[in-house]
């Protein structure tokens, strides 16, 4: 095999493997209007229509949400999901103070580690890594019993729908308790959605 025949065929090789890569990858709109941290705040959750996410929280959110601050915080999700193989997905959620947040809940917030734009938005973003579950049947229905505005995030998926299959959802639901995460079983709090169209 000459030279030139080898790299025609290293380079066909290459194009090969990467369309299979792009043949993969597919995007879909997930809706959701839950957005919910574990008890523990070790753990935020957005549980959608079609999946539940669960990502591990950096230490600025977890102190976030036992802040003084706490009742005048919402969440957005500013750019998609990227789920990978195993179900790893990504994103970005910003944290942002309500209007009527007092300047003693927006001192602390800076003090914390939040950032404020020009026009006096206070605000943290994270970046966020955990994972992508099935929903239980219990858990999918106490979900959306309790939407009231449904919202929307882009998501990027390149994980296989057989091995997504495989990762059945840790969170439940628990008589007179409500969605909870399992192992252990850490109570779920509601967090208020803010900033994205419905």
């Amino acid at each position: 095999m000459t030279l030139p025949t080898l790299l025609r065929a290293l380079i066909l090789g290459a194009l090969v493997i990467a369309l299979s890569a792009c043949a993969s990858t597919r995007r879909y709109t997930e809706t959701f209007s839950t957005l919910g941290m574990s008890s523990d705040a070790r753990m935020f959750v957005v549980l959608g229509e079609r999946y539940h996410y669960i990502f591990d929280t950096d230490p600025v959110m977890a102190a976030s949400f036992g802040a003084g601050f706490r009742r005048h915080l919402t969440a957005e999700m500013i750019r998609p999901f990227n789920v990978a193989a195993g179900g790893k997905t990504s994103g970005y959620v910003r944290l942002q103070l309500t209007p009527d947040a007092t300047a003693q809940d927006k001192a602390e917030a800076r003090k914390l580690g939040y950032g404020e734009t020009q026009d006096g938005l206070i605000y943290y973003t994270a970046f966020m890594v955990g994972s992508r579950y099935v929903p239980r049947p219990d858990a999918a229905a106490a979900a959306s019993m309790q939407l009231h505005k449904r919202y929307e995030v882009q998501v990027t998926d390149s994980q296989s729908s057989a091995e997504a299959l495989k990762l059945l959802s840790p969170i439940y639901m628990a008589a007179g308790v409500g969605l909870v995460v399992a192992n252990p079983a850490i109570l779920l709090m509601t967090l208020p959605v803010a900033g994205l169209k419905p």
